[in-house]
């Protein structure tokens, strides 16, 4: 499908653009994507149905840049954190705890990544590809640099994500023991990581 959105200039076309983001993250985090409509969302927005498509095609388009905020953003926040620390060991950590941190405070990011699945596979093979073609270049050069054994980074970083991912569903949907500390939690992890865990 085309992706086609109007990004808005003026002041006004700002506020209304991000205010239909906004309504729409809430919407689709309650009701899911198949079971929104557009009528849903400007409803709840407070706005003409029309005003919708002025910035965008349709919902599918909303939802797809939608993910790719949520893709920017979360690298960006690791990203910004990761680079305040030295070592692979040690940006590991901070990352794993910045994703969590990030979860906690953007539970509806899990819901609209994952939901892609079902909306396009192509869309959620692309957002985890493309994490992974990121996480590589960084666990090369932990090679080059000594600390990491000589591993599949393209595998390392599938199996990293995935730690991430169900770490902080974990701790989001308080999964197993109630474990509200995350620097406990994170220090558990990456003790398993640095170790492992058979004999």
């Amino acid at each position: 499908m085309d992706y086609e959105i109007n990004i808005p200039t003026s002041r006004n076309g700002k506020a209304t653009f991000k205010l239909l983001l906004e309504t729409s993250i809430k919407v689709f985090y309650e009701k899911g994507y198949h079971n929104t409509t557009i009528k849903d969302i400007t409803n709840e927005a407070g706005v003409a149905a029309g005003t919708f498509y002025l910035y965008f095609k349709n919902k599918f388009v909303l939802y797809k840049y939608l993910l790719l905020e949520i893709h920017h953003d979360i690298r960006r926040t690791i990203s910004q954190k990761v680079a305040l620390v030295e070592g692979r060991f040690d940006k590991e950590r901070e990352g794993l705890k910045t994703f969590i941190q990030y979860t906690i405070k953007n539970p509806h990011s899990y819901n609209i990544i994952w939901e892609s699945l079902y909306i396009d596979k192509q869309l959620f093979i692309d957002y985890y590809s493309g994490f992974a073609k990121r996480y590589e270049k960084g666990l090369n050069q932990s090679i080059v640099d000594g600390e990491l054994h000589n591993v599949d980074t393209e595998l390392v970083s599938y199996i990293l994500m995935g730690v991430a991912n169900f770490i902080g569903l974990k701790v989001i949907l308080n999964l197993g023991s109630n474990n509200e500390d995350i620097e406990l939690v994170v220090d558990n992890v990456m003790k398993i990581i640095k170790t492992g865990i058979f004999k």
